[in-house]
């Protein structure tokens, strides 16, 4: 009898679609540029969706800013987080130049993905960093990259220290009490009369302290509309175009793209009549003694100097971050952000207790000062991370923890009602007094399901990834509660949702 056997299909498994972002980059913020830049946005967004075996991941952008370091590309550095963290599996480029013009940087990053299992795609010379011969060809034309980018910025600086010899300004850009008529610095009356006051007063004998705060008391204002602060009144007191002359030349840019005050490193220039003289040289010579003179009357305390100063500096603004005390406690705040407000700048100060901690992580070992300044170069403060620039080359992240005000958390007037439109309130619901978000309006104008914070926290978790309360107050702009889910709105325009329960 024949011997029968029963065959059980198999449970085909779905394949899942390979999540895909693409990063751009314009190194000038002109509208030519910037409208490239829009331009490549829109293209990769509808290639990506367009594609069924893809899942849009996201466009990362960075304008403004030269591919020759990636220190102060935010957007560069948030794709390469999110590459870490597991989001994504492809990342289409539009040609080597855009993701890197050096050659060290495009490599270690490459590598650095190709061990997370992570193809780049650069368009223009169709290379996949997964292929065979992917890194070599990637060498060479990196180099060849990295190259180009240094024979045009040695083109340019010959060019700009020629116009300096024959007394040509680098632009055209007046200060404070000048406008440009095509031909020199002319006056504008109204300005012209408030440095003429602050050179009076000051040497007079008034602060530069008192003399901002006298200003902004009248209501006057800088060339922003900002109140005119203490290090403008500085700027102005020490600043030689006031006498008619033009100093070309004052500072310069490193190697690494960082601006450094001329010490006599390079030549300097002196163009005279180039502005109409709003002070006399003696008196600009006298404010100078005066700042001297209290300069040497009233030194920097350097107790108050760590190994962490002139070190750490803002990743939003590219400010420096200072030294505070606060309730007994150090803590380091970016200048920009503690004089001009938050709406400025968005970087959240840290206690020196974590920037110390976050220093320990990178030596691998107690803190030490000498050993903090012959191995980190600079340390750049995100609200979401830390990252140390090593004198090497190499480069360290550590992710920030939340610390937010008493009462407050991540999500604290970020949540808002996908119903109706209006804000979200923290409350306590039922005898339990557990914490739920829901809609601001009355009952009987918004019948939204109230949401448990426990499902709030595990929906960010889930999507953001570890210390998600830190990427929230860092990167996400809005939280829109609907009946059905949740949505995460980056500041990039980037969507994330969650199913509720």
């Amino acid at each position: 009898m024949p011997r029968i056997r029963q065959i059980t299909p198999g449970v085909t498994q779905l394949k899942r679609k390979k999540r895909v972002a693409a990063y751009a980059r314009v190194s000038e913020e002109c509208e030519v540029l910037l409208h490239s830049l829009s331009a490549q946005v829109s293209y990769y967004s509808t290639l990506i969706q367009k594609n069924p075996e893809w899942e849009y991941a996201g466009v990362y952008v960075d304008q403004g800013i030269t591919g020759t370091s990636t220190v102060h590309r935010d957007g560069f550095n948030r794709l390469v987080a999110d590459c870490d963290a597991g989001k994504i599996d492809m990342v289409l480029v539009k040609s080597i130049s855009r993701f890197a013009r050096d050659t060290v940087d495009c490599l270690n990053t490459t590598r650095h993905l190709k061990d997370l299992g992570i193809a780049v795609y650069f368009e223009r010379e169709k290379i996949n960093s997964l292929s065979e011969d992917g890194e070599l060809m990637l060498t060479l034309l990196a180099s060849f990259a990295q190259e180009e980018s240094r024979s045009i910025s040695e083109n340019i600086k010959w060019a700009t220290r020629k116009r300096f010899e024959q007394g040509i300004p680098n632009g055209h850009k007046a200060p404070y009490g000048y406008e440009w008529d095509g031909e020199m610095f002319r006056i504008i009356p109204e300005q012209g009369e408030v440095v003429k006051e602050i050179y009076r007063r000051y040497l007079a004998g008034e602060s530069a302290y008192g003399i901002a705060k006298t200003l902004a008391e009248r209501g006057v204002t800088g060339q922003m509309g900002m109140p005119i602060e203490q290090t403008t009144i500085k700027e102005i007191l020490s600043s030689q175009s006031y006498t008619g002359t033009m100093v070309l030349q004052k500072n310069f840019f490193t190697e690494g793209h960082i601006r450094r005050r001329n010490k006599g490193e390079l030549p300097m220039y002196l163009v005279d009549e180039m502005f109409e003289p709003l002070v006399s040289e003696e008196d600009y010579q006298k404010a100078l003694e005066i700042r001297q003179q209290r300069a040497e009357q009233f030194p920097n305390n350097q107790d108050n100097l760590t190994a962490f100063s002139g070190k750490v500096k803002c990743g939003y603004c590219g400010c420096g971050v200072s030294r505070r005390t606060s309730g007994g406690r150090k803590r380091w705040v970016c200048n920009t952000r503690e004089r001009k407000g938050m709406k400025q700048c968005e970087c959240r100060p840290i206690w020196e207790t974590e920037l110390t901690a976050a220093a320990e992580t990178v030596l691998g070992g107690s803190f030490d000062e000498s050993a903090f300044s012959k191995e980190i170069q600079q340390v750049t403060l995100y609200s979401d991370r830390i990252e140390f620039s090593l004198l090497n080359g190499n480069r360290k992240s550590i992710i920030r923890q939340f610390s937010g005000r008493r009462g407050q958390n991540a999500f604290t007037n970020k949540v808002w009602c996908g119903s109706c439109g209006c804000k979200c309130e923290r409350d306590n619901y039922g005898k339990k007094k557990r914490k739920i978000w829901c809609c601001s309006q009355p009952r009987t104008q918004c019948q939204m399901k109230r949401l448990p914070e426990s499902e709030l926290l595990e929906a960010a978790e889930s999507l953001l990834g570890e210390n998600f309360q830190a990427k929230v107050s860092a990167d996400i702009d809005r939280v829109i509660i609907s009946d059905t889910q949740i949505g995460f709105e980056y500041k990039d325009g980037t969507v994330k949702t969650w199913q509720r329960k």
